[in-house]
Formats: structure tokens, sequence, C-alpha cells
């Protein structure tokens, strides 16, 4: 490409945008996993989510706390890179 032209990727958001992997996110989510001893229905892991949060909770049954630290250090990744983005409502 010459004289500035710039090639097009699926990884190009809007004109004017850029790269959305690599801009930083305006909002960003808090999100860790706890260790429970029972959850309900002998699950093993249940996801719960609100605004400005996102927890797992993880069946000390089935879940070995290794697991969970690393998974933790996964999300935390993710997070913090911001290729996890939540997009609650804002104030109208």
């Amino acid at each position: 490409m010459t004289n500035g032209e710039r090639g097009e990727s699926r990884d190009d958001g809007p004109a004017g945008q850029g790269n959305p992997h690599t801009e930083q996110p305006q909002q960003q989510a808090d999100i860790r996993v706890e260790l429970r001893d029972t959850l309900p229905g002998d699950r093993a892991v249940i996801g719960v989510e609100q605004e400005g949060e996102f927890m797992w909770l993880a069946s000390r049954k089935y879940v070995h706390p290794k697991a969970v630290e690393e998974f933790q250090e996964q999300l935390r990744h993710l997070v913090g890179n911001g290729l996890w983005i939540q997009n609650w409502p804002g104030p109208n």
C-alpha cells in the first residue's frame, strides 16, 4: 500500500474508531471466582452478573482450588487487556 492507504480487516471498527482490541475500555468489569461448599441443584459453577461485576460461584465438590486460581488469572488477563468488556446500560 502506498501514500497512506489503509488496508481493511475484520478487526477494524467503524470509521474513526480504530481497532477495538487496542483501545482502552470506558467501563471495566470486576470479574472474580468464589468457592462455595455447595451450589443449588448440585451445580459445579454458576455465573452471577450485576452492573459492574461478574462473579463465578464454584462448588468445592467439583472445582479444585488450583483451577480457580488459574481461571482467575485468565479472567484478569482478559479484563485487564480490554478483551472482556461489559456493556451495561447507562443512565438515559
